[in-house]
């Protein structure tokens, strides 16, 4: 290793970050040569002798399909180590422009990659005291640093024999062969098999003994060179697996054409993809179940434009604590939330709608323009870091939307007012790199709830089905939801109540699906629950149910539960509690519709308007009454979203209110 100087590399650009360290774009000052640099993070207790052993072998390898390896330098307490840029891209970077390789181009992409890892088997070790080089950006070195961490890497790609290394006491090198398999697969279906799957979830199906290796989707799609490829290479026991030697000799990667041609052609078609035919990704059922927009929805837009020139002024209409934010909306809403842009900071209203996802800027009500961000039938929002998930189509599915990426693409000219007629607007993008992109196993999801729990700080996301619930959890390196269980059985219909409640003890939360009359002395409510966490004697015969409005889990052991006219704070058992923070029960004069809790209070909406009442005292903090008009909760998650029409006219335009200087807490 050497003492980095400032003479040596200037870094140019962040081109990609890890778990473990930032890759950058540099320059060779003295030569002018680029060159990738990963910067990694040192910690006490790394062993550096292993470090410097695989940063020597690294350095030995040379080879036309290696990466080739410039130095390694010490820089205080980070780890640079400098490799040869490669422009061309990843192969992640290719096929999200191109689509799907050709079976040639994989056949191609295989065989040379084998031919790396004959020569990586000459480099190991004698005394097996450590691993060979691992080749690409140093990742073995990465691996070696990753060892202080509990979780190591992505296992869509392991073989079953790393995934259970714990159980099953090692692996060797077969394991490359196997990873071969899945890219074989990724390349020809833009993601490797579970990709869908929370890694945790991909990681215990791979382990169990019932695991069976993965296959090509469409059997009529690809040669049967390809489909045998496939199954040799991904064979579950590594000790039938063959070496890479033996499977250059296979028909796949031995058929004439592979030459380096083919990988010239499919740079140029990531290059200059006008001058090829484009990809889509439109599968199946989306044509099947979504069929073209209504003409209705032009209609629309125009009539929203044309109020929304209006002045739209904050006005404290509806006494002290809403403001009214639009005037005379044409649009049939079903939900609404609320987010900031990280880089304006605007603040925008996004409404689930019959015929979209419509957004409002509140930093411009002077003159505001409602924008269709999707186009079709929406019932549910909740937005987490960026991300807008939401219930749409006609039947209905669940989605997840870029949202920093989607407001970019209404400010390119003339597509805000066209976005209507583009029913996939990214159809050049496979699946996980669009902006809009379908989650996998949820049609047909009708309900859903999210929660996070405190004691773990993870989030969860329940779906409810037609017969059975899904369970996903949020995974913080993909940005993504991702499936951990999936239950089979019937739920009630109409299924009024659908939360999750966290306990103290419990990996998974509970999920409530239905409120019953007290079983027990005592009691006021039962609660109907799931136990995620077991897979046995988790679901028992339903009481006789009660009309439940609402459930909220506000702390620890206390709930809220809405009954007609009245809320009640209950434990988990479904008593009463009575202290000095929370009174224990809160009567209104009116059939609640809907509720909302605040940080000290909490707002119970009737048909004509709503009333505040404090948690501790149970005195009335905030009213609003009129019975000339009709009014409607749409979203109280982040901002306070309320919709009104004439009581004599419900078919009319809406007016829609925010409630100002107020955030929900729960």
């Amino acid at each position: 290793l050497n003492l980095l100087s400032n003479q040596d590399f200037e870094l140019i650009q962040r081109v990609g970050s890890g778990t473990y360290g930032d890759v950058y774009k540099a320059r060779n000052i003295q030569t002018g040569e680029l060159a990738a640099v990963k910067i990694i993070k040192l910690e006490p207790g790394d062993d550096f002798s292993i470090i410097q052993q695989e940063i020597f072998m690294v350095k030995e390898c040379m080879h036309h399909n290696i990466v080739a390896y410039f130095g390694s330098y010490l820089c205080r307490d980070k780890l640079w180590i400098c490799m040869e840029y490669c422009g061309g891209g990843s192969l992640q970077d290719i096929y999200h422009v191109t689509g799907p390789l050709s079976e040639l181009q994989i056949a191609y992409v295989c065989r040379e990659t084998i031919q790396v890892i004959t020569l990586r088997y000459s480099f190991l070790d004698t005394d097996s005291a450590y691993s060979w080089a691992d080749f690409g950006v140093a990742a073995k070195i990465t691996a070696t640093i990753a060892k202080r961490k509990s979780f190591i890497g992505t296992p869509y790609w392991m073989a079953p024999e790393v995934a259970a290394v714990e159980k099953n006491g090692g692996y060797n090198q077969l394991c490359d062969i196997w990873a071969v398999g899945i890219t074989s697969i990724e390349l020809a279906e833009l993601q490797p098999p579970m990709f869908d799957l929370h890694p945790m979830r991909a990681l215990f199906l791979m382990s169990k003994s019932s695991f069976q290796p993965p296959k090509l989707k469409h059997k009529t799609k690809w040669t049967t060179a390809f489909h045998n490829f496939v199954k040799v290479s991904l064979t579950k026991n590594p000790k039938k697996r063959p070496t890479a030697e033996k499977l250059l000799t296979h028909l796949f990667v031995g058929q004439t054409g592979l030459t380096r041609k083919v990988a010239l052609e499919l740079l140029d078609k990531r290059n200059n993809p006008d001058n090829h035919q484009h990809f889509s990704e439109v599968d199946d059922d989306d044509l099947e179940f979504e069929p073209p927009l209504r003409k209705e929805t032009e209609a629309h837009i125009e009539m929203v434009n044309i109020f929304q020139m209006m002045y739209l002024q904050y006005c404290l209409s509806m006494g002290a604590c809403f403001s009214k934010v639009f005037d005379g909306c044409p649009l049939n809403i079903n939900c609404a939330t609320s987010w900031i842009h990280p880089d304006t900071k605007d603040q925008y209203l996004i409404f689930g709608t019959e015929d979209g996802i419509y957004t409002l800027n509140l930093n411009e009500l002077h003159e505001a323009t409602m924008e269709q961000l999707f186009p079709r039938k929406c019932t549910w929002l909740y937005i987490i870091n960026n991300n807008l998930m939401s219930l749409s189509g006609k039947t209905f599915q669940l989605y997840s939307h870029n949202l920093i990426g989607l407001f970019e693409q209404l400010k390119k000219p003339g597509l805000a007012s066209q976005f209507h007629t583009h029913r996939f607007p990214d159809k050049m993008l496979p699946r996980r790199f669009a902006l809009t992109t379908k989650i996998p196993d949820t049609k047909g999801c009708h309900k859903c709830c999210i929660v996070r729990n405190p004691y773990t700080g993870h989030k969860y996301l329940c779906g409810a089905l037609q017969f059975g619930i899904i369970l996903l959890q949020w995974y913080e390196p993909m940005q993504r939801f991702m499936l951990i269980k999936h239950f089979d059985f019937p739920l009630p219909n109409p299924l009024k109540v659908f939360e999750m409640l966290v306990v103290p003890e419990q990996e998974y939360p509970m999920v409530c699906i239905a409120v019953s009359q007290a079983t027990e002395p005592g009691q006021v409510v039962h609660f109907e629950t799931i136990n995620l966490n077991s897979c046995s004697s988790w679901f028992t015969e339903m009481g006789s149910t009660v009309d439940a409005i609402h459930v909220t889990q506000l702390e620890r052991d206390t709930l809220l539960v809405c009954l007609d006219k009245n809320l009640k704070i209950v434990n988990l058992q479904g008593r009463l509690k009575s202290n000095k923070k929370l009174a224990s029960e809160l009567s209104f004069d009116f059939t609640i519709g809907s509720v909302v809790c605040l940080q000290d209070s909490v707002l119970a909406f009737w048909k004509h308007g709503m009333q505040g009442k404090s948690f501790k005292s149970n005195e009335v903090t905030q009213e609003i009454s009129d019975p000339s008009r009709v009014f409607r909760l749409l979203g109280s998650d982040r901002v306070v979203v309320l919709e009104s029409r004439p009581t004599d006219n419900p078919t009319a335009l809406s007016n829609l209110y925010i409630l100002a200087g107020h955030e929900n807490s729960y």
